[in-house]
């Protein structure tokens, strides 16, 4: 399933700049922020919302505030292939 994570960025160098450690079988084909970094969504390919809500909180929870949902992918256009 794909996972949408939209992002309110404080800290963008140290957002943009981490390195995320994915668990097996979750991706990240997209990542895309605003011209300043204090703004972002990540489109994730996971077993679940709440794999990648754990992922990104505990990478990233201090330094933004973030929003999930799970793609209706029947509905989606241009996910990654």
């Amino acid at each position: 399933m794909y996972v949408v994570a939209i992002h309110s960025i404080s800290d963008p160098r140290a957002f943009w700049g981490g390195q995320l450690d994915l668990p097996e079988g979750t991706t990240l084909p997209t990542a895309v922020p605003n011209e300043d970094g204090t703004r972002g969504i990540c489109i994730f390919e996971s077993d679940s919302v709440d794999t990648v809500r754990n992922l990104v909180e505990s990478a990233a929870g201090q330094i933004s505030k973030n929003e999930y949902f799970a793609v209706d992918e029947q509905n989606a256009q241009g996910l990654p292939s």
